[in-house]
């Protein structure tokens, strides 16, 4: 297992306009795994339980989160990490004028354990194309794949014409 990366230019201070432009390394995802996926792929670990159980209790272990956090607790997973809150928004003048009314949004963050953080920081990196060049990779394959198969096509053609004479 590795964690694919691509380069990309950016600039080096994205608040300044003329900071230089420097190559970063930009995580690349190869898929997406889907609640379905995950189940069957912990089903596949020998577990006691079937894929449908795992996504009934994973289903039902999301709605449990989101009632501790509605109830203003932080969940902590232990081995996984941690669910908490924050709230963006606008400030007031005095705390007497603060109404609920200026949280404009509540965020749902997550920390990972220490043990997750130190697991992935262990994962070795593997380098791939970014996007836009694996479309023009693909692309050129393509276009010679489709000239092969046209000099192919063009010598059994001459072939064929030579057997004919």
């Amino acid at each position: 297992m590795s964690i694919k990366y691509s380069l990309l230019p950016r600039s080096s201070n994205p608040r300044d306009d003329q900071a230089p432009r420097l190559v970063y390394a930009a995580a690349q995802s190869t898929e997406t795994v889907g609640l379905r996926q995950l189940a069957h792929h912990l089903a596949s670990h020998h577990s006691v339980f079937s894929e449908g159980t795992i996504i009934g209790l994973l289903t039902d272990f999301q709605r449990c989160i989101l009632e501790q956090l509605q109830s203003g607790a932080r969940v902590d997973l232990e081995v996984l990490g941690a669910f908490y809150t924050t709230l963006q928004g606008r400030g007031a003048k005095s705390a007497e004028e603060f109404t609920p009314d200026l949280v404009d949004r509540i965020n749902i963050r997550w920390r990972p354990s220490h043990e997750m953080e130190q697991a992935i920081q262990r994962t070795p990196l593997e380098f791939v194309l970014n996007r836009a060049e694996q479309r023009a990779q693909r692309k050129r394959n393509l276009a010679e794949l489709n000239q092969e198969v046209e000099e192919s096509r063009q010598h059994a053609q001459h072939t064929e014409n030579r057997s004919k004479e």
